[in-house]
């Protein structure tokens, strides 16, 4: 198949708004739901606005720690070493805690499982100093990525989301009793977007219904773990403060993944309302890939390769919501400006970039940002050069040249006799 080599320009009109309209039901101070893969914002309620996080917080922890994992700073099995002040938080009943002992030893595996299923705040204090060597040096940390996955509102002092004056021995003297963690609900989508996309793993543990510790049994603070319906959830985290109640959610249907967050919500209502809000959109809206499908062709010829033709495909799916009866439009285009051949030739390598899949709807989706309504379209396989191919192509090459200098000598010929006899 040849390919268009036309450029095209990137319509840069203000988004659309949400493709859900605000509900009143929805009464959380700030809410937003996107798609996992495409970031796309189906629905958003005050999304900027900066509230309290509380327990959220250990989200960012858990991202920290899955980093340090990846780059074997860390390994799972780790050994944290408990001191008083973290065991004797530990012990405080008025907050979530697995009981810790000081001067034992804990694996990370299990001081994150712990922070993540029952909400551990003291579990998560430790892993975050025995990252950073204290709490103030891990919320510096905690800032920076934050502010790297773009997240620039973000404040954040400790990585379990109690105040200050709640961490009692652990609290920063230069920070006011009252100070605690504050992000938006597009910071949080922001931040659970990515974990799930790097460090999909963490689903494994934030699906677990409860968590045994010694002799115990602790429950899972996400009530709305192991229900199916609309979505499947298996994650995210709770958080509870004075103000309010949050939940970060996040569940599967088939090939589709909606992140929902919900923010200060009334007491006792973040569960209700993030099931309202799925069900609504499950109700109204309808997903549609950008896959394989959405291109013109699923293969490209290559006159040179060993293989006469190899398989293209985006790079990654994404899914986009529409209200029913509502069509995906997209356009498959080369490389930027054009810069490649009509018809590209060997050797082709393995995703490789080919072009890209434009999303063509008018208004523009809003997206959370550093998404983008583009995906790269790569060659699946490699083709290398066909190398008996490519030296018939050379030999009839020159043996074109030579019956081409043997026409011009003839003709060479004829004319020197011709202006001889003359």
């Amino acid at each position: 198949m040849a390919i268009s080599t036309t450029n095209v320009i990137i319509s840069h009109a203000q988004p659309a708004n949400p493709v859900l309209a605000q509900d009143a039901s929805i009464t959380a101070k700030s809410a937003l739901a996107i798609d996992a893969t495409s970031g796309q914002i189906i629905y958003q309620k005050v999304p900027d606005h900066l509230v309290p996080i509380a327990s959220l917080s250990k989200l960012v922890t858990t991202y920290i720690v899955l980093n340090e994992i990846q780059h074997q700073h860390l390994h799972w099995d780790t050994p944290v070493k408990i001191s008083p002040a973290e065991a004797q938080l530990s012990q405080n009943t008025n907050f979530t805690n697995v009981p810790l002992q000081a001067g034992k030893s804990y694996p990370v595996r299990d001081l994150l499982n712990a922070s993540l299923i029952c909400s551990a705040n003291a579990a998560a204090m430790a892993l975050g100093n025995r990252i950073a060597g204290n709490s103030n040096n891990f919320a510096k940390l905690m800032q920076r990525t934050t502010q790297k996955l773009g997240i620039k509102d973000a404040k954040l002092y400790n990585a379990c989301g109690l105040n200050n004056q709640e961490l009692g021995s652990l609290s920063n003297p230069k920070l006011k009793p009252t100070t605690t963690n504050q992000m938006s609900a597009t910071g949080m989508a922001i931040l659970s977007q990515q974990l799930i996309k790097k460090y999909p793993q963490v689903l494994q543990i934030t699906n677990q219904p409860q968590l045994h510790w010694e002799t115990q049994n602790y429950q899972n603070t996400n009530k709305l773990i192991g229900s199916s319906q609309p979505f499947k959830i298996d994650g995210l985290k709770t958080g509870t403060n004075a103000t309010g109640e949050s939940l970060v959610s996040t569940g599967a249907q088939k090939q589709t993944r909606i992140i929902t967050v919900i923010l200060d919500a009334p007491k006792g209502e973040r569960f209700s309302q993030t099931e309202r809000l799925l069900q609504q959109i499950k109700q109204k809206l309808q997903p549609h890939s950008a896959s394989r499908n959405a291109l013109p062709t699923k293969s490209i010829n290559i006159p040179n390769g060993k293989k006469t033709t190899t398989a293209i495909k985006p790079a990654e799916s994404k899914t986009y919501w529409l209200p029913v009866g509502d069509k995906l439009k997209t356009d498959f285009v080369t490389n930027e400006h054009g810069k490649i051949f009509q018809t590209p030739l060997a050797p082709i390598l393995k995703n490789q970039i080919i072009g890209k899949l434009l999303i063509k709807n008018q208004p523009p989706f809003p997206l959370l940002p550093h998404n983008q309504l583009t995906t790269n379209v790569v060659f699946v396989t490699s083709n290398p050069v066909n190398i008996s191919k490519m030296l018939l192509g050379f030999l009839e090459l020159l043996l074109l040249v030579c019956l081409l200098g043997w026409l011009l000598y003839q003709f060479w010929k004829y004319r020197h006799r011709h202006l001889n006899r003359s």
